[in-house]
């Protein structure tokens, strides 16, 4: 029993330190894509046009996450792992064998998507209808940016590839081309085509920048492949079989923030200030909860494999106690300093005052889901590793009618507020119903110590929000002060009091001691 503890706390360590490389290029790809929405949001603020190139953004990003992060991922990798079992050259004609399906299939999608764009809209952004040309400047901008899923979906299956030999930075990187192609891009060509059509088309050349740079990391790893047609295989076969249930999964859940969007659209101006409260709630979800999701996948799916369901148990505790530790702090604080942050990072150029104050309502109410945002990320890949893709279907079904449901409920007083906060209370629902089914599949045996230990973050959380609060109001001048370098420097300290408070009680209550047991 000792030497399985001290196997599963090697693995952790590995898994870990994996994080801290995924986590780190992720912060920075987060850091770039702020610079991206600044760019955006100086140039065109929180008005029709902007709502109009946020929806061009997040078409093609709506089915990258469906066919290449979700769906694609989740189905590839534990089939890419058994194959690397076998031999290198199996996994090489495994992964030729997928390319050219996934390649056709996304093709042959994008042809689809431009005949019927305009009918597309109808479905994602039914407000835009009433300004024709906001709706008729959305469908061009979508027609242009539409061809990025195939980029982004080929550049995701190399990063499955990388990912599944613990070559993790390359693909938490790739986002950063996005962001510098994308501002770059649009300064060189909107004195000739404009800012939004610019925008656009640089989206595009960002995708194939993406494309050779992944693929030049999957050369440097020795794990090209040969193109191969064939579609009467079984491993394929499984892999289609897989794909199914794990679109619809993927896409049920995407849906949702487009129906979250969809009812936006009838709401002047909310469909962007959703998308800039999206990116900042966006640093620490990513940082911790596709830190996780990323790492987690191919670990466990080996891990199953070999049927070592006591290694299992051990990697996901430690998993949850560290995102209850670093996502509770994170939405307290996000909470308590919202309109600063927002006031600091975002208000100039066309966005003014009162879209501060709409951003930041509704990065509070998003806020509060963050924690169930990063578990959901954690126990999720359980279900994929092995090789269950129906369960998380049905989970993510119920929690797309549970968000429809609060999002209409709490749209007419709310506003665009109670579509954040319906989104966050859809995300408590989603893991409940996840933690639910992964423990009646025997998958999943929370410690004993977690009840206790998950008090201690809340009262850690608390005296953290404390400091905060304090400093907020006592020095709240400081964070509207004319001066950008006093507003950085008292947000940055305020920041540090607040992880400093969590640091100091974690060590005084011995949670440290719980994260490093063995």
């Amino acid at each position: 029993m000792r030497t399985l503890q001290k196997i599963s706390f090697i693995r952790i360590l590995t898994i870990f330190r994996s994080g801290l490389t995924v986590a780190a290029f992720t912060l920075v790809s987060r850091i770039f894509g702020l610079i991206r929405e600044l760019f955006i949001a100086n140039l065109f603020g929180a008005g029709s046009t902007a709502d109009a190139v946020n929806v061009a953004f997040k078409l093609p990003n709506l089915f990258r996450r469906i066919f290449g992060e979700g769906a694609l991922s989740t189905v590839f990798i534990p089939i890419f792992n058994e194959k690397l079992i076998e031999s290198d050259l199996s996994a090489r004609k495994f992964t030729g064998k997928i390319f050219v399906l996934l390649t056709a299939t996304l093709i042959a999608l994008c042809i689809v998507m431009q005949l019927f764009m305009p009918s597309l809209m109808f479905l994602i952004a039914p407000g835009f209808y009433e300004d024709k040309d906001k709706f008729d400047l959305t469908v061009l901008l979508c027609r242009i940016t539409v061809p990025y899923l195939i980029f982004i979906s080929i550049s995701a299956l190399f990063g499955g590839i990388l990912n599944s030999v613990r070559r993790f930075a390359a693909f938490a990187f790739s986002p950063v081309i996005l962001s510098l192609v994308v501002v770059i891009g649009t300064q060189a060509l909107q004195d000739k085509y404009g800012g939004a059509v610019s925008i656009s088309i640089s989206v595009i050349l960002a995708g194939i920048v993406q494309v050779l740079f992944m693929y030049y990391c999957v050369r440097q790893a020795n794990l090209t492949f040969p193109l191969i047609f064939q579609y009467k295989d079984k491993d394929v076969n499984r892999f289609l079989r897989n794909m199914g249930p794990a679109t619809l999964s993927a896409g049920a859940g995407q849906l949702g923030l487009f129906v979250s969007q969809s009812i936006a659209s009838f709401i002047p101006g909310a469909v962007s200030i959703l998308s800039y409260a999206d990116r900042i709630y966006q640093f620490p979800l990513s940082i911790i909860g596709i830190t996780f999701g990323t790492i987690l996948l191919p670990e466990l799916s080996k891990i199953y494999k070999l049927n070592d369901l006591s290694a299992a148990n051990f990697v996901q505790n430690k998993a949850i106690k560290v995102a209850l530790l670093l996502s509770l702090p994170a939405a307290a604080g996000i909470i308590i300093l919202s309109h600063p942050i927002i006031h600091i990072i975002f208000e100039r150029g066309q966005f003014g005052a009162a879209d501060t104050i709409k951003t930041a309502e509704a990065i509070s109410a998003f806020a509060f889901g963050l924690p169930a945002f990063v578990l959901a990320k954690i126990i999720t890949p359980i279900f994929y590793a092995n090789g269950d893709t129906k369960t998380p279907l049905k989970i993510t079904v119920l929690t797309l009618m549970a968000n429809i449901i609060f999002n209409i409920i709490l749209l007419k007083p709310f506003a665009h507020v109670g579509i954040a906060l319906g989104t966050s209370i859809a995300s408590w629902f989603n893991v409940w119903l996840l933690y639910r089914y992964a423990v009646k599949a025997g998958k999943l045996q929370l410690d004993e110590s977690l009840k206790d230990y998950t008090l201690k973050i809340l009262l850690s959380s608390g005296l953290m929000s404390l400091i905060i609060f304090t400093a907020k109001v006592y020095g709240n001048s400081y964070f509207y002060s004319s001066s950008t370098f006093v507003k950085v420097s008292y947000l940055s300290a305020s920041i540090a009091a607040g992880g400093g408070t969590i640091l100091v009680v974690v060590v005084a209550l011995g949670l440290h001691k719980i994260l490093l047991a063995k």
